[in-house]
């Protein structure tokens, strides 16, 4: 293992998350923070648009919770020379995963909304939205995916096999990477696509709960007091409706 190896992933992790929230800030203070959206219906521009505001908060916020992957990765290349080039290649796979499901979930929620958008029902999409991500938060599947991040060792070793093409094995650590790191924040990530692109500050700071909950040596129980509070929070958003609904009714 190469500690200066591990030490130049830090420095280059952290000035890339750094451009990257920078990024988000500008695009938000400047004129075109209207595409700072997650609106598909626009075609190609609109899903170009959306792609690069994806990949900036995903840069700003999820990145840096794959340093301790990132870290061991190049230390066990070492001084290699091809080192640099494929810790790159494991970020643009655990980049890639997170494009296809951000693109995804676009393309669902513009469906939900076309489908409900324009009835009295819509206003269930919010508590639903969180329902549903707190229930995932306590579900076996994001525990499993969670245990898999905090041991980014058991990761490398399951897709660095030495006899394929290292290129083929760092996109193959990356993408494995990926796919975890969804399955443990995939209801933070549908937090942060509900809250809008347009709030980069609450995204980042929900990028930080996903860095304790994989990172912090009590964040396993960290995920689960954020699932029961998405719930509550489901019920708080339901049950405010329904009582500003009654309000109304009453006059």
């Amino acid at each position: 293992m190469s500690a200066a190896a591990g030490a130049r992933a830090t420095v280059a992790v952290g000035a890339v998350t750094a451009v990257a929230a920078i990024g988000l800030l500008a695009w938000q203070l400047s004129p075109g923070r209207s595409h700072l959206g997650h609106d598909l219906g626009g075609g190609w521009p609109a899903a170009g648009w959306f792609t690069a505001s994806w990949l900036l908060m995903t840069v700003a916020t999820m990145l840096p919770t794959s340093l301790p992957l990132l870290r061991a990765f190049a230390g066990m290349l070492g001084e290699r020379r091809d080192a640099g080039l494929l810790v790159v290649t494991v970020v643009g796979g655990y980049l890639a995963v997170w494009t296809v499901a951000g693109l995804a979930l676009a393309a669902v929620d513009g469906g939900v909304r076309a489908l409900i958008g324009r009835t009295p029902y819509a206003w269930v999409v919010l508590p639903l939205t969180l329902l549903a991500a707190g229930l995932y938060q306590l579900s076996g599947t994001a525990a499993r995916c969670l245990t898999a991040c905090r041991s980014p060792f058991g990761i490398i070793a399951r897709r660095w096999s030495g006899w394929r093409p290292a290129g083929v094995d760092a996109a193959l650590v990356g993408v494995d990477h990926g796919l975890f790191c969804l399955g443990c924040c995939a209801a933070l990530m549908t937090v942060m696509f509900a809250a809008g692109m347009s709030r980069p500050l609450l995204m980042i700071a929900l990028g930080g709960v996903a860095a304790l909950h994989k990172h912090a040596p009590w964040g396993a129980v960290l995920a689960r007091l954020t699932g029961v509070a998405l719930v509550a929070a489901a019920v708080l958003a339901g049950a405010a409706h329904l009582t500003a609904g009654a309000g109304h009714g009453g006059h």
